[in-house]
């Protein structure tokens, strides 16, 4: 065998483990005072010295319930039944027994069925009449296990095929309780063995860190070092970290603060009015109804904003006001506007945001929203009932379709997408509307991310904006999806701790 050098903490932890013929680490901790992290690095350093041998071993340990602790002395509900039973010499009617027993007929019940299994008694039925009469007993090895398990007698029991059939029984039964624990034991090795009888020679303490002070001094000339194999495989250490949706809704962040826009946020349950009536959504819209939308049965009514706001937006519906629009010429409803729902949109924050220009902020404008919304979709792995959503407004006098153009590019391309398309397209609130599609080298294709476009008058002059407002609202998870490399959008939220760890950092 070949020249070992063995440090002082390992010779300790040598002669710990020659005590016994297995010990585990938890036992070593307590024998050295060693700290886990340290007795656990020693360890692998004898096992890589072939002097000790790591092993992983799960430990069983059974105890009784308290339901099983209560059949300790009075014996299993079939055992009590059976001692009684015995004693009558003929069969007996069931209903007569339950009545004169004097046990519990809910034991009696648990009973029969035991007694049955285990052929202890015979049943008759004549009619709508049952009988029961004790036969013979047979072993019973169920009480043999609860006396052993209550004596702590069973570990040395444990494996036998009758012993684990009893406790597997019990254990559904609800009377025994199977606590596993799995510890690291440690055993010397014929090589640890040779070792210790040949005395060990323990080693000057070795250094293990290069510091600053070592070599500004010098005094690291004079020291002897622990050697460091740079080729060894190191055991993979996961951090702490950020779930990855947050780390690239952190990243969206920081470019539109960087771009110079503020965050705002809103409510998650909203009225009807902000969700839909203020975006000049009508309220005969198949969007408003059940199938798309989650309503709120309680509280039956949302409070709404001024009068004079709800007044004009109501007449924008109706005839247009001073939009120059036709409105869409039907009664507006207050009760309809009343109505909560999960919003839908995050534009509902937008909007709320927009009701405060003049009194809270004026023009110019720049602020984005990053949040949850709810529509009732079918979920598969492209929907889910509950999604991200992603939105901005700037409102300037100045501004065009090239600045909101612009803006999309930027953001895009710092998030890494270099190829981005902004193709004409129609939403209800925006007049030019546009689709943003981003190529995505992995499927070779161009995907749709969201759309964009200047809101209409109807939606912004009720509120005194009379600025042009350039918005967009763009799907987060599909943008995660694609920043994570998933396939599957249920995957957008997993709680699977290995792809959680594997995951790369975004930024």
């Amino acid at each position: 065998m070949p020249s070992i050098t063995i440090t002082k903490d390992q010779s300790e932890i040598l002669k710990v483990i020659e005590k016994k013929d297995e010990i585990s680490q938890r036992d070593i901790i307590k024998a050295t005072k060693f700290d886990q992290v340290k007795v656990a690095r020693i360890i692998l350093e004898l096992s890589e010295n072939g002097l000790v041998d790591s092993i992983e071993k799960t430990e069983r340990q059974v105890i009784l319930t308290n339901e099983g602790q209560k059949y300790v002395e009075k014996g299993l509900p079939e055992k009590q039944v059976f001692s009684i039973l015995k004693k009558e010499k003929d069969r007996i009617l069931l209903e007569d027994f339950k009545e004169n027993s004097g046990l519990d007929p809910q034991l009696i019940n648990i009973a029969i069925g035991w007694l049955r299994r285990k052929n202890w008694a015979d049943f008759t039925k004549e009619g709508k009449k049952s009988y029961i009469k004790a036969k013979e007993p047979t072993q019973d090895i169920d009480e043999e296990v609860i006396r052993d398990v209550a004596k702590k007698d069973i570990a040395e029991k444990l494996g036998q095929p009758s012993i684990e059939d009893s406790i597997k029984n019990l254990k559904k039964r609800g009377i025994l309780e199977v606590i596993e624990t799995r510890s690291r034991i440690a055993k010397l090795t014929s090589e640890g063995l040779k070792l210790l009888k040949e005395g060990i020679k323990v080693q000057a303490k070795m250094e293990t860190t290069l510091t600053p002070k070592m070599i500004i001094t010098g005094s690291w000339k004079k020291k002897k070092f622990k050697p460091y194999d740079p080729t060894e495989d190191v055991p993979i250490t996961y951090f702490g970290r950020k779930h990855p949706v947050i780390e690239v809704i952190n990243e969206l962040r920081e470019i539109f603060l960087e771009m110079g826009f503020k965050e705002i946020r809103g409510p998650i349950i909203e009225s009807e009015f902000w969700n839909f009536d203020a975006l000049f959504q009508p309220q005969d819209h198949p969007a408003r109804e059940l199938a798309d939308t989650f309503k709120i049965a309680k509280p039956s009514k949302a409070k709404l904003p001024a009068k004079d706001l709800v007044d004009v937006v109501a007449k924008t519906h109706e005839n247009g006001w001073k939009t120059k629009s036709t409105g869409w010429g039907y009664k507006w409803q207050m009760s309809e506007a009343e109505k909560l729902c999960l919003r839908t949109h995050t534009t509902a924050t937008t909007c709320r945001h927009l009701s405060k220009a003049y009194k809270e902020w004026t023009p110019p404008e720049k602020v984005f929203s990053i949040d949850r919304v709810y529509r009732n979709e079918a979920i598969d792995y492209t929907h889910l009932a509950e999604f991200m959503q992603f939105e901005g407004i700037i409102v300037d006098e100045k501004v065009t379709l090239r600045d909101l153009m612009g803006n999309l590019k930027t953001f895009y391309g710092k998030m890494g997408f270099k190829k981005i398309r902004l193709i004409p397209s129609f939403y209800p609130y925006t007049e030019p509307s546009m689709s943003t599609l981003i190529y995505v080298d992995k499927f070779k294709t161009w995907i749709e991310m969201g759309g964009s476009g200047i809101f209409r008058p109807e939606v912004t002059l009720p509120f005194g904006v009379k600025e042009k407002v350039l918005a967009w609202g763009q799907g987060l998870d599909r943008l995660v999806m694609l920043k994570l490399d998933l396939d599957d959008i249920r995957e957008v939220y997993s709680t699977n701790i290995d792809r959680l760890r594997k995951t790369p950092i975004v930024f």
